[in-house]
């Protein structure tokens, strides 16, 4: 499963590049856990070229073949094992049942809703052993709508599905022209999330402060404050700070990178941005690069909500032949070969602020009276990065950038 986390992390920064080349200065938030994990339901029923673009854009095709020496109840014995395209599908949708299971496990303090399903045309009959898999893997299922017929119905049965998955914050997915009777097979992606922090920013202790844009703008923000001990690291090279604010029970956690302070605030975002890998991200948030200390922590309060159609955005990165009728080999989710992708879309929300903190977390707000003659400052008063990762798996479950509170 250790392959899969890092093929999922390769593959959230190679997208992010990817939708924020057209905008560097835009506020961006998406869940690479929930996309690959959509775009692993769909290699499940791929089979050919529709497949091996599936794995090298995903690095799925990365996958140490010898990565534990204990047992792995994911794979064959090395007398069943082959390489052929649906076992290779087979193996990665174990793993994703695993990572899904150990992630939902834990969902009693926090939510975290990954809606990710799959609307077929009626038309098209789907293989019961996929059917099978989806549900196993998944935790989901195919739904069979009439886009040719009943376009409309078909539309708001989907967002109706969507908007009571995401706790009703995320409505109207898709418009009126995104769905027409030329529709066949939509992969829907939504997430929302929202969690208590586990050391609660006071809401007495937030002020009207100002968030440089850049050289020329500014903004007034919520900026909430609270000192207390946070581990906080440098990263020399960059001379960039990389902050941990626990959540609730400490099963996740946001990591916000924030590069130094300068004349446009540009710059340094950019060269942060060039720097992150996996390799990197591993280094900067390891134990051996931060330390706990008593910080000083400003930071803004802000709600992003973000939609992004990924049909141009996946064909740029290299998967082409699921859009293509003629071209998409999904016989392993239907038999019939004119069966393709028509659309998937992606859409998330997230809130940042002190709300339904303090009555849980007062316990602990006694930490905060230490008598410590110095402390670090973090205050993040121009644009930063910040991912939010899942501690025990290592999984980065949301990355973001935020230039504009």
């Amino acid at each position: 499963m250790d392959s899969l986390v890092a093929a999922n992390t390769k593959f959230c920064f190679d997208l992010f590049q990817e939708i924020s080349k057209d905008d560097p200065h835009k506020n961006l938030f998406f869940c690479p856990l929930s996309l690959s994990a959509a775009l692993g339901m769909v290699r499940l029923g791929a089979r050919s070229g529709s497949a091996q673009q599936i794995d090298q854009v995903l690095h799925f095709s990365e996958f140490s073949q010898n990565e534990r020496k204990e047992p792995d109840p994911c794979r064959k014995s090395k007398k069943q094992e082959a390489e052929s395209s649906s076992d290779k599908s087979a193996l990665l949708s174990c793993y994703f049942g695993q990572l899904l299971s150990k992630i939902d496990r834990i969902r009693v303090d926090y939510n975290l809703s990954i809606a990710n399903r799959l609307y077929g045309e009626q038309e098209f009959p789907i293989c019961p052993d996929y059917l099978d898999g989806v549900t196993q893997f998944y935790h989901t299922t195919v739904e069979s709508v009439d886009f040719r017929k009943d376009t409309e119905k078909s539309r708001q049965q989907i967002n109706f599905w969507v908007e009571s998955q995401s706790q009703g914050k995320i409505k109207e997915l898709f418009n009126e022209e995104a769905i027409d009777s030329a529709t066949v097979l939509v992969l829907v992606n939504a997430v929302y999330f929202k969690a208590k922090w586990e050391k609660y920013f006071d809401s007495k202790n937030t002020v009207d402060a100002l968030f440089f844009l850049n050289e020329n703008e500014k903004k007034t923000v919520k900026m909430m404050n609270q000192k207390d001990l946070f581990r906080i690291g440098f990263i020399e090279e960059l001379k960039a700070q990389i902050l941990e604010m626990r959540y609730i029970k400490g099963e996740l956690s946001m990591f916000i990178l924030l590069p130094p302070y300068s004349a446009d605030n540009v710059k340094g975002l950019e060269e942060l941005e060039r720097n992150i890998t996996h390799e990197n991200i591993v280094a900067w948030s390891s134990s051996e690069n931060m330390s706990e200390e008593t910080v000083a922590v400003s930071f803004p309060q802000f709600t992003l909500k973000d939609s992004y159609d990924l049909n141009s955005i996946l064909r740029d990165m290299g998967i082409t032949d699921i859009f293509e009728e003629g071209k998409a080999d999904l016989t392993g989710i239907s038999p019939s070969p004119n069966l393709y992708l028509s659309k998937i879309v992606h859409k998330t929300f997230v809130e940042v602020d002190e709300d339904g903190t303090q009555a849980v977390a007062a316990s602990g707000a006694v930490s905060m009276e230490r008598s410590i003659p110095s402390w670090v400052t973090f205050t993040a008063d121009h644009p930063f990065l910040f991912f939010i990762k899942h501690n025990k798996t290592q999984t980065i479950l949301f990355y973001g950038r935020v230039c504009s509170p």
